[in-house]
């Protein structure tokens, strides 16, 4: 038995004689499963989600350009096009939303548009070093456009990335 959920499918055989016995089913399932960051995934990364297109996908990603991440998973909802039942379909594979709601924590997000090197200095793995890299590299090439750009900043790898994402933002003039 063949059984497709998503983009994931599963084979369910039964163990026995001839096919009889289906007492012990046996499920191999893909090992190529992932969930997809909402806030950092490419157009054709984001177009593989169920009933998200090529036309969807690339708004998705503009409206993040211009809004800033999504906080949570009802914030795809203002995007044309994605209703509940759209969002329904594919809700179970997306992440990278805020883990707390980030309106009612007293938690103040750095923006690594605008901040001094002081103001970065005060993330966690980000030394004075680090934070006089980023304002520089801000200078010579102009704001972010997106967190994805940080790793260009020399010192700045996925592992430091990870720790501040939660902690900064960044905005469009």
């Amino acid at each position: 038995m063949l059984i497709t959920i998503g983009t994931v499918m599963f084979y369910v055989p039964f163990k026995g004689n001839g096919g009889n016995n289906k007492d012990s089913p046996v499920i191999l399932t893909s090992s190529k499963f992932s969930l997809t960051n909402v806030n950092e995934a490419s157009i054709e990364e984001l177009e593989k989600l169920p009933g998200i297109g090529p036309s969807k996908a690339r708004v998705i990603v503009e409206y993040r350009k211009k809004h800033g991440a999504f906080e949570q998973m009802q914030d795809l909802l203002k995007i044309p096009g994605i209703g509940k039942a759209t969002l329904q379909r594919f809700s179970n594979m997306i992440t990278g939303f805020s883990s707390s709601n980030r309106k009612e924590s007293n938690v103040k997000l750095i923006d690594l548009n605008n901040a001094t090197i002081e103001e970065i200095e005060t993330l966690p793995s980000i030394g004075p070093v680090k934070a006089k890299a980023i304002v520089d590299y801000r200078t010579l090439h102009g704001p972010f456009l997106n967190f994805k750009a940080l790793l260009k900043v020399k010192g700045i790898g996925p592992k430091t990335m990870e720790k501040i994402k939660s902690l900064v933002k960044i905005t469009k003039d």
